[in-house]
């Protein structure tokens, strides 16, 4: 046989009083072993088969063992590009305005008070739908998404335009699955929006954010009206899902508000049945809350709450899969539009000079910063302590936006240390053994 060597993906944890598991993040494998045997990744591989065959089976079924010229590491590196230039999918964030109606403590963007899409600009977005359907034979999946600013401001001016466009290209065009998104605070949704929506047969998706209960939301997204934007946004999400589109309800939690989100269950417990398969339920954490206590067990009970009473809760917080789902800004095949044509990749940094990669020319072509654009797609994976570690599989090395924060720096790109890395593979083998039992 060939030589064979422990692969680097490998984690021993104990899991009971008795036995232990070794897991393997490459092939996303575990098995379960006595503790008795925890010193078995330090033992020879052919000792192994010599002294117990079965055990030797059940560590190359789980990728524990791989041939000795394997070279993982560049596996994982081709499998990330392959994902990140996946030629089947186009996303395209377009920011209708950088105007908002509420001001956030927590957010990052430079808010343009009447700032628009021009007719001007609207018609280069036309030309770059047409050269993205006409350029990319491959594709089976169109993504038509809005950010801000709020994007419900305008609507019709602008949003809508676009979307009547794309709608425009759909006979051309079956075999492409077209979608239309939303990140918006919910405040302005009406029935005239939603009935556009609704005109035609793509899938539609909202992500409209709570910041915890009714009184610290009511702190933060001041409406400038005695009744508070919380429970208009509460019933603009109960009009969203009742009308068949789906909304991830984004609770924004702090140390400080997240005993208030419980009461959120009570101001939505009354959503029929069927409407609860269009609501998906998120905790997010406010980024400048996290060096904040620990408070992890509130938060997992809260979920619990949410999902003992028969609401769909948002894994992807819980589960780390970015290797094989990265961000969407990670792909070559997404683009972001600012309403002044300019183009970015990220969404979670603000839209200046610094974060440009390039501007919407006339014939709806994007003049890249081609050594900004270059540097972006060749960021990954490039650090020493991405490249040794036992989670990169799940990890992916972190997105580009923080791989290029922290380059030349040789430290975890998602900033976590052994007993993270740990529970992160606990959290994925606990969801399993739900899965299993169900």
């Amino acid at each position: 046989m060939t030589n064979l060597k422990f692969s680097q993906y490998n984690t021993l944890l104990k899991v009971t009083s008795k036995s232990s598991t070794i897991y393997n993040s490459r092939e996303d494998k575990c098995i379960i072993i006595p503790q008795d045997m925890n010193d078995i990744l330090s033992c020879d591989p052919a000792e192994i088969e010599t002294f117990n065959p079965k055990l030797f089976s059940d560590l190359l079924s789980i990728g524990a063992l791989i041939p000795e010229d394997f070279n993982e590491l560049q596996e994982v590196i081709n499998k990330s590009k392959n994902v990140d230039n996946n030629e089947s999918e186009f996303t395209l964030i377009i920011n209708p305005t950088m105007n908002c109606n509420f001001k956030c403590w927590y957010c990052y963007e430079s808010h343009i008070l009447g700032s628009q899409l021009s007719e001007k600009t609207l018609n280069k977005v036309y030309k770059l739908i047409d050269n993205i359907l006409i350029q990319k034979k491959e594709l089976k999946s169109f993504v038509l998404s809005f950010f801000g600013g709020e994007p419900l401001m305008y609507y019709k001016k602008t949003s809508m335009q676009i979307i009547d466009y794309l709608r425009s290209k759909y006979n051309q065009y079956p075999n492409i699955n077209f979608s239309v998104n939303f990140t918006s605070n919910g405040y302005l949704v009406n029935n005239d929006i939603i009935n556009h929506l609704n005109m035609a047969n793509e899938s539609n998706h909202f992500q409209i954010t709570l910041d915890g209960g009714e009184e610290y939301h009511n702190k933060v997204r001041d409406s400038g009206k005695k009744e508070g934007s919380y429970h208009v946004i509460v019933n603009a999400i109960k009009l969203l899902i009742k009308n068949n589109i789906q909304v991830l309800l984004r609770i924004n939690y702090t140390s400080e508000n997240i005993h208030s989100v419980s009461s959120i269950l009570n101001d939505i417990n009354d959503i029929p049945t069927i409407d609860r398969d269009n609501l998906t339920i998120g905790l997010f954490r406010v980024w400048q809350d996290d060096k904040g206590m620990n408070i992890k067990d509130t938060v997992d009970s809260v979920k619990l709450m949410f999902a003992e009473n028969n609401f769909r809760i948002d894994i992807n917080e819980t589960i780390l899969d970015n290797l094989n789902n990265p961000c969407y800004a990670d792909k070559k095949n997404e683009l972001l539009i600012n309403f002044n044509g300019d183009i970015y990749k990220c969404t979670a940094r603000d839209f200046n000079k610094e974060n440009k990669y390039g501007t919407l020319n006339e014939n709806g072509e994007v003049d890249w910063i081609d050594d900004k654009l270059n540097e972006w797609e060749n960021i990954k994976i490039q650090s020493k302590a991405c490249q040794s570690c036992r989670i990169l599989p799940l990890c992916g090395g972190g997105c580009h936006q923080i791989n290029l924060e922290n380059k030349g720096l040789d430290t975890c790109q998602m900033g976590y240390n052994d007993d993270d890395k740990d529970n992160v593979i606990m959290m994925r083998l606990a969801e399993y053994f739900v899965n299993e039992e169900v």
